[in-house]
């Protein structure tokens, strides 16, 4: 592989995908709305003659560089949905979109991606087997990953490895952090009702205060992490939401909680789910109510290669040198549906620093004043197109 071709191509595009992130970013468009989006993105392949097809699995895009009927490819993801955050950023390109922001990073990820097409179709002759970038919606509801991959997204030719990256804006750019293993958490939604008896708020030894009942419940369920679950194993269940009553003089009936639950592996979810129905349940009786829980899976945990992962290692040191890599020393509780990838193949999902050595305001995703660094698409474009083109030359 030539690293130098690789970084001379990214400094050609870089403009070029400039302006196209800040396009994406003055446009975004939600979850399971990403219409626009997908135009924008199947018009460059179109441009760059890069076959392809559209809504996939809602808008996602799935298109194809190199040999179609090669043995083998790897895939690249990038997802494209936005947040509902109204944003506060002062820059010419901020949303034109009322209370719709690019920011996680979506529009750098999508960026990133179409220049790391356009750079491969450029050495589409050199390539070793084929390259699939799958341009994925719906990261932050529903799961569009999972809906690619029924579509058909890693077949034809089959899919080997699966890369993708985040921006991390507690990085500053030109630094990698890699995670060898588990990365990122599974996701249990958690809907309990509190069933009560409603009455007079003056006389509540008439019925059974259900937010009384729903504070003990909210407060027994932090004792799962603490009193049930290992020190040393991550857990976290939380309330996020909270209604009941309609009047200050009246004894709530009904209260309903909705929260989240997170765990690094299966057994450990199911440990927490059970506890939660017991808790939650025998805690309400105590007082003579009663609870109703609800309990949806929603993303699997992301658990990267070790392999695949300590390679990327090696190829970020080779293209951007020695100290651009950050091994993850301890996994994330934030989920991302990239785990129905690295479920389905070995694969690797790394992140890429976006803070600004002229930042003044401290930078957090899923923040109004998100505004990361746009050097940062040259990393994320070297990082993804070096990856392709080496493991397609390693694979065997």
């Amino acid at each position: 592989m030539d690293l130098n071709k690789v970084r001379q191509a990214v400094e050609e595009v870089f403009d070029e995908i400039v302006a196209i992130r800040r396009d994406i970013h003055m446009h975004p468009e939600l979850s399971e709305h990403e219409e626009r989006t997908m135009h924008v993105i199947s018009d460059y392949l179109t441009k760059l003659g890069i076959p392809h097809e559209t809504n996939v699995s809602g808008y996602g895009v799935v298109g194809i560089v190199g040999d179609p009927n090669a043995d083998f490819a790897v895939g690249i993801r990038a997802d494209i949905d936005a947040l509902p955050i109204q944003e506060e950023n002062d820059v010419p390109y901020a949303s034109k979109n009322p209370g719709v922001m690019h920011a996680c990073g979506h529009d750098i990820h999508t960026a990133c991606l179409l220049g790391v097409a356009r750079i491969l179709k450029g050495m589409e002759s050199e390539l070793k087997g084929a390259v699939k970038l799958f341009f994925q919606p719906a990261e932050e509801t529903i799961g569009g990953a999972e809906g690619m991959i029924k579509w058909g997204c890693m077949e034809n030719p089959p899919v080997k490895h699966v890369f993708s990256l985040h921006a991390d804006p507690t990085y500053p750019v030109g630094k990698v952090l890699v995670s060898t293993g588990r990365m990122n958490a599974s996701t249990t939604d958690l809907h309990i009702r509190v069933n009560g008896i409603s009455c007079h708020g003056a006389h509540p030894d008439n019925g059974i205060d259900s937010i009384v009942v729903a504070s003990h419940v909210v407060l027994a369920l932090q004792t799962i992490s603490s009193r049930f679950a290992s020190p040393t194993t991550p857990v976290i269940v939380t309330v996020g939401s909270i209604h009941g009553g309609t009047k200050s003089n009246i004894i709530a009936g009904s209260v309903d909680l909705v929260g989240t639950i997170r765990a690094l592996d299966f057994k450990t979810r199911d440990f927490v789910k059970a506890h939660v129905e017991e808790i939650a349940k025998n805690t309400a009786a105590a007082f003579g109510a009663t609870a109703e829980v609800e309990l949806e899976d929603g993303y699997p945990p992301l658990v990267n290669d070790r392999a695949v992962s300590m390679r990327v290692a090696e190829i970020c040191r080779e293209a951007l040198g020695n100290d651009s890599v950050v091994f993850m020393e301890e996994p994330s509780l934030g989920a991302d549906d990239f785990a129905y990838f690295s479920a389905a193949v070995p694969s690797s999902y790394f992140n890429i620093g976006t803070m600004s050595d002229k930042c003044t305001t401290p930078q957090m995703l899923h923040s109004e004043v998100f505004c990361p660094d746009e050097e940062c698409l040259k990393v994320g474009m070297v990082m993804e197109a070096a990856c392709a083109i080496a493991f397609l030359e390693e694979q065997k």
